[in-house]
């Protein structure tokens, strides 16, 4: 299943490159809205958000681009609490640091700081080569109907997010 990314539009030429980084170095699926025909011709319209939500569900991770261009964005937000709830894997690939503070200009929103944060190509590479070891798992664990099995796929994801937390030396808040 392919990555999710996640970006406002000031932020297409970063997730560009995190989208070529995955998708050509590492040979991972991903999925980015500006490359989705359909989506585009429905901007604007009430049918986007089913759109949106029903292309999101035939991934099996959501990777945030978080800079301070996210916190004009209704979007971004959106697509995380989405991906927690149904539920998928999740980080950010950002350069803001994670010290909590009151200013959003300076720091990571608080709610981000439970998943991995990406920052650097080695990085992106470290999230890749987890991603890849442990991808017949997430598939398996996606879209499971009945309680015990969405209980196991919630634990397979944030397995996943802790391993990775671990292998870049990073800690939940």
């Amino acid at each position: 299943m392919p990555i999710f990314i996640s970006h406002t539009t000031r932020d297409d030429e970063l997730a560009k490159k995190v989208f070529w980084r995955l998708n050509r170095i590492h040979d991972i699926t991903c999925y980015i809205d500006d490359m989705d025909k359909e989506l585009g011709n429905n901007r604007g319209k009430s049918s986007l958000t089913p759109l949106l939500v029903d292309r999101l569900r035939k991934c099996d991770t959501l990777l945030a681009v978080v800079t301070e261009n996210t916190k004009g964005s209704w979007w971004v937000p959106f697509e995380i609490g989405t991906a927690r709830e149904m539920p998928r894997v999740i980080s950010s690939f950002t350069p803001l640091p994670d010290r909590s503070s009151y200013s959003w200009q300076e720091t990571l929103p608080e709610y981000l700081l439970e998943w991995p944060r990406l920052r650097s190509d080695s990085d992106i590479d470290v999230f890749a080569r987890e991603y890849k070891r442990q991808s017949l798992l997430l598939e398996k664990s996606i879209g499971l109907e009945n309680f015990s099995q969405r209980s196991a796929s919630v634990n397979n994801a944030r397995s996943f997010e802790s391993t990775v937390m671990k292998s870049l030396g990073q800690r939940s808040y």
